[in-house]
């Protein structure tokens, strides 16, 4: 097995590993008890697919988990554009800093910081990396799978750049950390147009663990309040302190 598909093996088990952990009731959608009992069951049991380069990443009895993730930067060819300049970023820092410090004077404490704003994050740019990435593995479903019953596509949203204010009459707005897709009301309505292939969607991320039911999702639909999502403006920080000894190369 190659170092990326460890490595991206790792994060797919990381990622479901979470949602095991941390999918609480209140959160899923369209649901009854026996059904969430039911898919805390079916996590726990989902095993690698032992042919790890193809769909799906995890199978259990009668059913399957695909893992893909989403973004609400904006995505180039190589992906979010986020992820792709912190990589720069943190290698550029890396390198000025040991620079630094091979030239600083012996026994000097070498403190640096560098920083950059964050890219610019919006909800049009999560609703369209959901929509790319769902088809792309549609498609994916539609070549290798025939006779699964239960289908589960887990969204693992890699960022924490969007706010929810979810807004109900005569009652203060509820604030979430994260993008929430269970009051998206455009894009649940789209996504029920897969209610035949897949079962279920969880959107995943450190904040926030939701679970819909897809065939439920014109009941859940009846029920979403006013919604708005906005950007964090911010910037992202890289710190590194060294010390330098006598002797040192």
């Amino acid at each position: 097995m190659s170092k990326n598909q460890e490595y991206q093996d790792n994060i797919e088990q990381r990622c479901l590993d979470l949602v095991i952990n941390n999918i609480n009731k209140k959160d899923c959608f369209g649901m009854s008890n026996q059904q969430h009992i039911e898919l805390q069951k079916w996590l726990k049991a989902a095993k690698p697919n032992q042919n790890s380069n193809e769909f799906p990443d995890f199978i259990f009895e009668d059913g399957f988990i695909e893992h893909f993730a989403v973004t609400s930067s904006s995505e180039g060819r190589k992906g979010a554009k986020q992820k792709q300049e912190s990589l720069i970023l943190k290698r550029k820092s890396e390198t000025a800093f040991f620079s630094n410090l091979d030239n600083s004077e012996e026994d000097t404490l070498v403190s640096n910081s560098f920083s950059r704003p964050f890219e610019q994050h919006t909800h049009l740019n999560i609703v369209n990396s959901i929509k790319k990435n769902w088809l792309k593995h549609i498609k994916s479903y539609e070549k290798k799978m025939s006779s699964s019953k239960h289908g589960i596509f887990l969204l693992d949203y890699i960022d924490i750049n969007i706010h929810t204010a979810i807004s109900r009459e005569n009652e203060p707005a509820e604030i979430f950390k994260s993008y929430r897709i269970s009051a998206d009301k455009k894009l649940l309505e789209w996504i029920y147009t897969f209610k035949e292939k897949i079962e279920y969607l969880i959107l995943s991320n450190p904040h926030s663990i939701e679970v819909i039911r897809i065939d439920q999702i014109l009941n859940i639909l009846e029920s979403i309040p006013r919604v708005t999502y906005a950007p964090i403006i911010g910037m992202e920080s890289h710190k590194y302190i060294g010390f330098k000894k006598k002797g040192d190369i």
